[in-house]
């Protein structure tokens, strides 16, 4: 049976990973009662997590934006004039942060000096911060016990003044990965306090490659784009370059707006590469084989209409021999009956004969 509509994406795999919560009434909390990690299908990589539903939500800041500019009578066109002014200064404050994290440096505030500086070197300004206050909290953890395993070391870490609080964090020597039962890393993707009370208890000068995520890196868009899987859709691949071009102009603009000779060399490579670029696009989208399947449909193709200048039958144009309106008085071209001599000549003739009979009836 043929389908008008394509059918709907499988999206039920019978994951078993489940995440449940029971309120308790004593304590009016929620806890957590199951945990189930066991998934049956391949996971989302960081790059597509924007693309699930659960991660595409509107705001109750931006509902509130759009209520405002509807009771204002705001026209369309000027709401996405007000979405691109906000793109672009989202864009420029982009820019200035990403100028900040490379050509400035914050100073060192806390004890594991090493590790700190580590992390001033390869963190963005704002995921520093970040990463920085994790480590401040450190402070208050120390290590209660510790087991020896097979490859790894299983740490059993608690907090001063409430020693009931407890997290394990295992210790692998092989890749000095880190996993620790708080899951603040795999949550947020930040080495959470528990990785650095570990470090300080292995003696590592750095942060391992293994619990650091290159989205939160100075070099995050200069570090050339991993192979993607030949199973994503063209158009999300799409998307993703053209979210990044986007950021790596903004920032090119920013530069070249500061003075005078960047502004007019930029506006000639601008066009320069515009034009090498629409180029690239149409050899790409336009093959031999695109050719001659036009030429075969190109009598099928819905065209537009042709203008009609005035009201009306305006004529067959495209004829080479059009019809020549004549006299229907005297059969001679370039005038009309109306406008016939022949006609006004017989007319003065018969007043002239009318008036010489009316003359001899007098008589």
């Amino acid at each position: 049976m043929d389908r008008k509509r394509d059918p709907k994406p499988i999206t039920r795999y019978g994951c078993m990973a489940a995440f449940r919560m029971k309120y308790d009434q004593k304590s009016n909390e929620w806890k957590a009662v199951e945990f189930a990690s066991d998934h049956n299908h391949e996971l989302a990589s960081v790059s597509d997590v924007q693309f699930l539903c659960s991660h595409r939500k509107v705001g109750e800041s931006n509902k509130a934006q759009v209520q405002a500019l509807r009771k204002v009578k705001t026209r369309l066109y000027e709401l996405f004039q007000h979405v691109d002014r906000a793109l672009a200064c989202i864009r420029h404050n982009e820019a200035i942060s990403s100028y900040e994290s490379k050509h400035s440096e914050l100073t060192i505030q806390t004890q594991l000096g090493m590790i700190e500086k580590h992390a001033v070197d390869i963190f963005t300004r704002t995921a520093f911060l970040r990463v920085r206050n994790e480590i401040k909290h450190e402070q208050l953890l120390f290590v209660v016990n510790r087991l020896e395993n097979d490859g790894n070391r299983t740490y059993t870490i608690s907090e001063y003044q409430r020693q009931s609080f407890t997290w394990e964090v295992k210790y692998y020597l092989d890749d000095q990965r880190m996993q620790c039962s708080y899951l603040f890393f795999e949550s947020y993707g930040f080495p959470c306090r528990h990785f650095f009370t570990i470090m300080k208890a292995e003696h590592l000068n750095q942060i391992p490659s293994t619990c650091i995520m290159k989205r939160w890196l100075k070099t995050a868009k200069s570090d050339p784009p991993y192979k993607h899987d030949s199973q994503i859709l063209d158009d999300v691949i799409r998307t993703a370059r053209f979210s990044a071009l986007s950021a790596s102009c903004s920032k090119m603009c920013y530069f070249g707006s500061r003075t005078s000779e960047g502004f007019e060399e930029l506006k000639s490579e601008i066009a320069r590469l515009q034009l090498r670029m629409e180029v690239l696009c149409n050899l790409n989208t336009t093959t031999t084989q695109d050719i001659i399947q036009d030429g075969l449909n190109r009598d099928k193709i819905v065209r537009d209409p042709i203008i009609v200048k005035t009201k009306g039958d305006y004529g067959n144009t495209s004829n080479p021999n059009p019809k020549v309106r004549r006299c229907t008085i005297c059969k001679d071209v370039g005038h009309t009956r109306r406008k016939c001599q022949s006609l006004h000549t017989q007319q003065a003739d018969v007043d002239g004969d009318s008036s010489d009979a009316l003359n001899e009836d007098m008589v």
